[in-house]
């Protein structure tokens, strides 16, 4: 019986596709080149030009398509390990609540339910937060280490601001998908440690259309989301 082949290391796969992507955008940027320069002739035909410059612009949004998907590979992989491990704290934080919230219903005491409640809610929307960070950012931790920071320095202390402004607003984000149930992927798989994929640029596009002011709003209409 034949030997099957041995097989490939994940790694050089992972490299091959790396390799594969570079010579695709090399190829690109070629021909966007080539385009380039026959455009400034001006002899060749109208109808010729109006195609040669749909075409580039079809290459362009290849382009940085591309290289934004190299970016977020290259800043996944730096901060794969600090979210994996968040996750996991997130999702045992959520685990606790939920059982809280169990025992607090038992209890039928209102006061104890609607504090356990607000517990839970706070949980999911830490592990969306860690699941829909966008990968294309630098990560700010849940858990950031308790070690002093400098905050004497200028630019520490204006990164540091920057960095939990960032997380506010994301996790306001994070928050208004849950209350609209539009949260791209199921808490209940997350919890059970299923593999979950996010469309990074419908993601993206989500959070812009959230964050956009509505312009249509009655001034006098209360906003229920921030009280």
């Amino acid at each position: 019986m034949p030997k099957a082949p041995p097989r490939r290391p994940a790694h050089r796969d992972a490299r091959d596709a790396s390799v594969a992507l570079s010579g695709s955008i090399h190829k690109v940027r070629k021909r966007i080149r080539d385009i380039e320069r026959l455009l400034k002739r001006e002899s060749i035909p109208a109808d010729i030009r109006v195609d040669k410059e749909r075409e580039l612009k079809a290459l362009n949004v290849t382009l940085d398509d591309a290289a934004h998907d190299q970016k977020i590979k290259k800043i996944a992989k730096k901060y794969h390990m600090v979210r994996f491990f968040e996750r996991k704290k997130a999702i045992r934080k959520l685990k606790q609540a939920v059982k809280q919230y169990d025992s607090a219903v038992e209890t039928e005491v209102k006061k104890d339910i609607k504090k356990a409640r607000k517990v839970v809610k706070h949980c999911q929307v830490d592990v969306a937060y860690v699941v829909l960070f966008p990968k294309d950012e630098k990560y700010i931790s849940l858990y950031p280490n308790s070690e002093p920071q400098d905050i004497s320095n200028p630019k520490v202390k204006k990164g540091i601001q920057q960095a939990e402004e960032r997380s506010r607003s994301f996790k306001k984000y994070v928050e208004s998908l849950i209350d609209q149930e539009k949260l791209p992927f199921s808490l209940d798989d997350a919890v059970a440690g299923k593999t979950i994929y996010v469309d990074e640029k419908r993601n993206f596009e989500n959070q812009r259309e959230i964050d956009a002011p509505e312009h249509a709003q009655d001034e006098n209409e209360e906003d229920d989301f921030f009280e």
